[in-house]
């Protein structure tokens, strides 16, 4: 994302992140981990991760920005598995969908350490921080109001459009969720997550 050839020094603090989050105690996990992280960001995209059902959102898909290659700030990106919607269109998965079934705690995987300790380490700013958010940007009307603004400016016959030129040459065109992946569905989806996510 930042170079063709990573510098070594992003690659050297990098590593002693990994091995931060890998090898720390507890106690200097929580002492210490702003001095690799943004906290607040972690906390923001955990939340998040949980509140959208961002199925992939711990497994692969994140990006790690830097303003001074030392400490980190946590960022989404392909958010395709979100608000119920399943990777591939296929199906719509429950509002009560558990972290445990999220792609990196299936098959065998052990899930994201940085995030499981995060929350075994930081409830209680976990759960002041999900207050906040609640009755605020992740307020059921602030997702309802962004996501209807974003459908206003995109119109049916250009939805239409879009899928007919975005279906890997017909390859795709049997995905149910083109007409159940919609803005009522996402507000009941939200709606009752958020509960789940109180819960």
């Amino acid at each position: 994302e930042i170079h063709d050839t990573v510098p070594t020094s992003v690659k050297t603090r990098w590593n002693e992140v990994i091995s931060f989050v890998m090898n720390s105690t507890d106690d200097d996990f929580r002492a210490n981990l702003g001095q690799y992280f943004f906290v607040d960001s972690l906390l923001d995209y955990y939340l998040f991760g949980l509140a959208s059902c961002g199925l992939d959102a711990f497994g692969k898909n994140q990006i790690y920005a830097t303003y001074d290659g030392q400490r980190w700030i946590a960022s989404m990106y392909d958010m395709d598995s979100t608000w119920g919607l399943y990777w591939n269109g296929s199906k719509m998965v429950a509002t009560d969908y558990a972290r445990t079934s999220y792609e990196d705690m299936v098959s065998g995987r052990q899930g994201n350490l940085l995030y499981m300790r995060l929350e075994q380490l930081f409830p209680s700013e976990l759960k002041a921080r999900w207050e906040e958010l609640k009755n605020g940007a992740l307020s059921i009307e602030n997702i309802i109001n962004r996501f209807e603004r974003f459908t206003d400016i995109a119109p049916l016959d250009l939805v239409k459009e879009d899928y007919a030129s975005t279906t890997g040459g017909g390859k795709f065109t049997g995905i149910p969720s083109k007409d159940t992946n919609n803005i009522q569905q996402i507000r009941s989806f939200a709606l009752a997550r958020q509960a789940w996510t109180d819960s």
